[in-house]
């Protein structure tokens, strides 16, 4: 595992990625968004929120059957200052489909605002199951937005074990790129017990698509697709792409979840539903209107 770790310390190579990842970014964001390009890019580094997401008080984990529980899995409700989103429709599912928690991949706003920042948290409160989140580009788009988020959300980076059985590992890519410190501490979280089950907000893969829609360093793709592999985990979910898409690879589930946003970029809004029973973990794209 030692040299996994070596292969992702290649910083050159995550630096030249980044600048490509933020030029790219650069360019779309001063066509679509309400706010200040400086304040978007004058955010702590993907090390400096790790560490501080690291200091944090563990998260409680949710109190569930341990024989048999549900849990729902969303990215980028993007809520913009027009307060829409699609979470009452998750809401109307939470007691008939008996889903015990939910997990939120990044871009719960669209600015970063304060507004936003209100709609969205009033939103996730009102599901009325634990919610856990992590933290997506569009979350740290002014320069309090990483501050905000861990007074609103929580860690950007954060690992428990639901009922004994399953492990959940949330972990930061708002930047696009995952960092040393943060790759040590998947490795560790790995060898932990439990069926593994990882969340964050930048795909692994990219379905074709530009670098833009998929993690920017080829060396920490690679190295993270190892490390699922040879711990065995269960699956990776991801958001950004405002869609549903799936592959599996070495025994590994990858899924772009479906996003909750208002706009999407093909196919049907929804939340991919996990069951966990009889000792297994099942999941289904759940379409929302």
């Amino acid at each position: 595992m030692k040299l996994t770790r070596r292969a992702v310390g290649s910083r050159s190579g995550l630096r030249y990625s980044a600048l490509c990842l933020l030029a790219s970014s650069f360019i779309l964001l001063l066509i679509a968004c309400k706010w200040s390009p400086r304040e978007a890019f004058f955010h702590p580094t993907v090390e400096r929120r790790v560490a501080e997401s690291l200091a944090l008080p563990p998260v409680e984990p949710p109190v569930v059957d341990p024989d048999s529980f549900r849990f729902a899995v969303f990215g980028d409700p993007q809520v913009h200052a027009d307060g829409l989103h699609r979470l009452g429709r998750l809401r109307a599912d939470i007691g008939p489909r008996r889903i015990d928690f939910v997990l939120v991949l990044g871009d719960l706003t669209h600015d970063a605002t304060a507004a936003e920042n209100a709609l969205i948290r009033a939103a996730l409160d009102s599901l009325d199951v634990p919610w856990y989140a992590t933290v997506g580009n569009h979350d740290l788009y002014r320069s309090d937005g990483w501050t905000e988020f861990k007074r609103l959300y929580g860690a950007g980076c954060k690992s428990f074990l639901v009922g004994g059985r399953v492990r959940i590992i949330l972990f930061d890519t708002a930047s696009g790129v995952i960092g040393p410190t943060q790759f040590d501490w998947l490795v560790d979280q790995l060898a932990l017990p439990g069926v593994k089950v990882l969340g964050t907000h930048y795909p692994l893969y990219d379905g074709g698509e530009p670098v833009l829609y998929r993690l920017a360093s080829e060396a920490e793709r690679y190295s993270l697709s190892t490390i699922l592999r040879d711990a065995r985990a269960w699956g990776l979910f991801s958001g950004h792409i405002h869609a549903f898409r799936a592959a599996e690879a070495a025994g590994v589930r990858f899924i772009t979840c479906g996003s909750m946003a208002p706009t999407l970029d093909y196919g049907e809004p929804g939340y991919v539903l996990c069951t966990f029973s009889g000792n297994s973990l099942r999941w289904e794209f759940v379409p929302v209107d």
